[in-house]
């Protein structure tokens, strides 16, 4: 019995393979200069990513609780990010960034949600199939699970889904882009439509989205970001309209 309770207890706390109360962030060096900071977006991130609320990313009422974020974690952990690669300068302590890795308790968690008049979203969540087309300098192609010329739209829709606690996939290569029938069979998966532009006008990357959602089709847009807010901003409209 007490197996199957912590088996239905990591069950919850982990979706689509991701830990949904654990965030990365950026950091320099290992020492507390930058932690405190690092444990405040981690846990901004964790609250959006376990509710499923995206508005609690800039919702003020949060900030009460940033500078006691670290006596929120059970743990963290840094990875160097520059490893493999000689130290140079002083980046033996100081300017050598590493990934601040945090995990945070789920019922203070919890706790707090409630206090902003949220819940935890621990139920399954489908798979996002990504249906993109993507284009710059003329040069317009579908992002597909190969045959992509590029592989870094891949890589930057993948780390958006892992930030929010979304699995992305892609269609095949020999699918038809509008098409639902040609999507992966996967079970649950939802087709999320949208196309990429880089536009010098706008100062950065264009994007717009759609996906059906509770029996309606639900569209959002972003325009002068940079190409992984680009997929973020997806990522982060289609949790809102699934949710």
């Amino acid at each position: 019995m007490v197996a199957a309770m912590l088996l239905a207890g990591a069950a919850q706390a982990q979706t689509a393979g991701f830990e949904l109360y654990s965030a990365r962030a950026i950091v320099t060096g290992t020492d507390g200069r930058m932690r405190l900071e690092g444990f405040d977006r981690c846990l901004r991130d964790v609250l959006v990513k376990v509710s499923g609320d995206p508005a609690l990313a800039d919702d003020p009422r949060a900030a009460v609780f940033e500078p006691g974020a670290e006596a929120l974690a059970e743990d963290f952990f840094y990875q160097d990010r520059m490893s493999g690669q000689p130290m140079h300068d002083e980046q033996g302590s100081r300017d050598r960034p590493y990934d601040l890795t945090v995990r945070f308790s789920p019922a203070r968690i919890d706790a707090i949600l409630d206090t902003l008049g949220a819940a935890p979203w621990l139920g399954p969540r489908p798979p996002l199939v990504l249906m993109l087309s993507i284009s710059r300098n003329g040069e317009t192609y579908q992002l597909t699970a190969d045959g992509a010329p590029d592989e870094r739209p891949r890589q930057a829709a993948v780390a958006a889904g892992a930030k929010y606690g979304m699995r992305v996939v892609f269609p095949p290569h020999d699918s038809a882009l509008p098409d639902i029938p040609g999507l992966p069979e996967i079970p649950g998966a939802v087709a999320l439509h949208g196309t990429l532009a880089w536009k010098p006008e706008a100062f950065g990357w264009v994007g717009d989205w759609r996906i059906a959602a509770h029996g309606s089709e639900v569209r959002w847009g972003v325009a002068g970001v940079s190409f992984d807010e680009a997929f973020r901003d997806a990522v982060r409209g289609a949790m809102k309209a699934l949710r």
